[in-house]
């Protein structure tokens, strides 16, 4: 897998578990049922959402990367990227932000499925979610070349700062 197919899955499944943490951790923490279908319909959501605005920024991010590439390759010419190479670009950035959905779905359903399936051991699901984020921080330290457990922390302080703000802004009680 290349890098930014790798980046579009580290991405959605953060994006997907923060995002349901953020919504559902009053739900979580006051150990209030939610229904299987309604956290698959919360999981849905998060993950679209995250892959639309994956599939934007990639896609401009692609386009900003290419048309420098272009001005450089011709300077008096003109700047404009043919529609094929904009096509293809289209097409990697979709890739990505497919990628994105599906990860973001599974990383919204691990708060919120294992919430509904196991509600007795209602702390589970914060901890699952919580080991989830250091997984990824190491898969994102081990490809960037940073500090594994920096950005393990890193992620883990943004799991608890985002499961306190949706504790007090009661999104779903």
């Amino acid at each position: 897998m290349n890098s930014d197919l790798e980046f579009a899955f580290t991405i959605g499944t953060i994006d997907g578990l923060i995002t349901a943490l953020m919504i559902a951790s009053r739900a979580i923490l006051q150990d209030n049922l939610i229904s299987s279908d309604f956290a698959l319909r919360i999981a849905l959501g998060s993950s679209v959402v995250g892959a639309s605005s994956y599939l934007v920024a990639e896609y401009g991010r692609l386009r900003a990367e290419d048309a420098i590439v272009y001005r450089h390759l011709r300077p008096q010419g003109k700047s404009r990227i043919s529609a094929r190479i904009n096509r293809e670009i289209f097409f990697d950035a979709f890739k990505g932000g497919a990628i994105s959905l599906v990860m973001g779905f599974v990383g919204a359903s691990i708060p919120l499925l294992s919430f509904t399936l196991i509600p007795k051991y209602h702390f589970l699901s914060p901890a699952l979610s919580y080991i989830t984020l250091i997984v990824l921080g190491m898969a994102l330290g081990r490809r960037s070349g940073g500090r594994m457990i920096l950005w393990s922390i890193s992620l883990v302080i943004l799991g608890l700062s985002l499961t306190i703000l949706g504790f007090f802004i009661e999104v779903i009680a």
